[in-house]
């Protein structure tokens, strides 16, 4: 008897550690979700410090830290038309702690050839992006050109004699400006640098004859009176620059605009993921955010989860056919 009630207890204490055991582990993914992040996340920034994707990202990070309690970290890996930094993004651990700009800019790269390091359908977590970025033409003040009818006329007349920079690559230096190119017949020599700040010391040295880039890399510059903006790539005039023509409004077909992203590698866990889109879509609604964006001369421009997957789906589906348009790719 004695030994039958000894195996019975035994058997009762493993049941009730069994069960024990069970129910820990039952709780573990919603401890994991509510301590998450329990380290610094990394945000890349393809692009080099200074100029207006550097900028609008560490303001974000700084919002985020602000409202989440999160220590955010900017991790500058520009290069390559911003290909360095989505290669880095990419092939990071998708356990959340990193986290990068993703922007359309990313997927041209990849078509054109530059680097066949990524997968814009298969390689990236597109979590949520909150603002666009127009964009605008501007020459040095002492410029010749006086306005983008000028800039259009000369770019037809003399093919490629006037230069400009922008933070992209060989084949395709900058959207807006193949896109004013192909609208106009006009044709401009592009030449490529690995950030805003660049393009703007050279243009300011007369190294290159304009910029085509975004407004935010081109408000300090313009508001000191050394850079004159000649139009920009807006579908009505900015509140920021209510003296600034849109280039549609000036008879040029030419409305472009770019979506700052964020995302992370593929296969990031659904909790994190829906950690990162609740603590997103509250920053972009922040305040802070908007000021930032007026700062930074950008616009609102809010898709969260999936409807910021299937825009970059769409626009990576439509993109071959402008490339082909544009002249920069022929198959």
């Amino acid at each position: 008897m004695c030994n039958r009630t000894t195996t019975s207890r035994v058997t009762r204490r493993q049941i009730l550690g069994f069960m024990t055991a069970g129910s820990a582990s039952m709780v573990l993914p919603a401890r994991a979700q509510a301590q998450f992040p329990s380290r610094t996340i990394e945000l890349v920034v393809a692009y080099g410090a200074g100029g207006t994707s550097d900028v609008y990202y560490r303001g974000l990070a700084n919002i985020l830290a602000r409202q989440q309690g999160w220590q955010v970290i900017i991790l500058n890996k520009s290069g390559a038309g911003s290909t360095i930094g989505t290669a880095f993004i990419k092939n990071a651990k998708p356990d959340g702690y990193t986290i990068g700009n993703i922007t359309e800019v990313m997927m041209r790269e990849r078509l054109l050839g530059t680097s066949d390091a990524f997968d814009p359908l298969r390689d990236f977590t597109y979590i949520g992006v909150g603002a666009m970025v127009p964009f605008g033409w501007a020459v040095r003040v002492d410029s010749p050109i006086k306005s983008l009818a000028q800039l259009v006329e000369t770019g037809r007349s003399a093919p490629k004699s006037l230069s400009y920079g922008s933070a992209g690559s060989p084949k395709l230096p900058s959207w807006a400006m193949k896109l004013l190119e192909f609208r106009t017949g006009a044709q401009f020599l592009g030449v490529p640098f690995a950030s805003s700040a660049a393009i703007l010391t050279s243009a300011l040295g007369g190294h290159i004859d304009l910029i085509c880039d975004a407004l935010g890399a081109l408000a300090g510059s313009v508001a000191s009176g050394h850079m004159r903006m000649l139009a920009v790539s807006t579908e009505e005039r900015l509140p920021q620059w209510p003296d600034v023509p849109t280039a549609k409004e000036l008879g040029f077909d030419v409305v472009t605009t770019l979506p700052y992203g964020v995302g992370g590698p593929a296969n990031m866990p659904p909790d994190v993921v829906a950690k990162f889109e609740d603590a997103l879509l509250k920053a972009f609604k922040d305040p802070a955010h908007q000021e930032l964006l007026n700062n930074l001369n950008m616009a609102p421009w809010i898709r969260m989860g999936k409807d910021f997957d299937a825009y970059m789906r769409a626009q990576y589906k439509d993109m071959p056919a402008q490339l082909r348009a544009f002249g920069a790719l022929n198959t």
